[in-house]
């Protein structure tokens, strides 16, 4: 829901393209102008995306193709969902998956914030959480099943 909000007010784009999937924000807070996108997050636009689109260049809908992934895993757990497990092994598998969606979309988004070397703040948290994640499904794997079988 929050990914759809910021598509619609053209906030948290990704990378220029001119991929069939582009989209331009001419109105975008920030806009996809070519000034903005150099000077706030220091992305070299290329100067053929100038040339045919002029100073709004299209960018990747970095927010659509979050919301579509983030629907694609709940569909997973949702099928998933009469698991064996212990409780909090589905919780734990989300918050793996939804970190993982996050790290590599992370990587089209237009930021300032590689305070990591290649990495933003927000990869380096999900390699975290990701770390917590999997050793969580360690410990809750298969134990809800002895449980109730017991």
């Amino acid at each position: 829901v929050g990914r759809t909000g910021c598509f619609m007010v053209g906030d948290d784009w990704g990378r220029p393209t001119d991929s069939i999937c582009g989209v331009r924000f001419p109105r975008g807070t920030p806009a996809t102008t070519v000034q903005n996108i150099e000077q706030m997050f220091g992305i070299t636009v290329d100067p053929a995306l100038v040339e045919k689109y002029g100073q709004v260049v299209p960018v990747h809908p970095t927010q659509l193709y979050e919301v579509g992934m983030s629907t694609l895993i709940f569909f997973v757990l949702w099928r998933i969902r009469d698991h064996g497990h212990q409780k909090g092994w589905l919780f734990l598998l989300w918050l793996v998956l939804a970190c993982i969606e996050r790290f590599l979309f992370e990587c089209l988004r237009a930021t300032d914030d590689r305070f990591f070397g290649v990495l933003t703040l927000a990869q380096v948290i999900s390699l975290a959480i990701v770390a917590f994640g999997v050793v969580g499904l360690m410990k809750t794997r298969g134990a809800g099943a002895t449980a109730e079988a017991a």
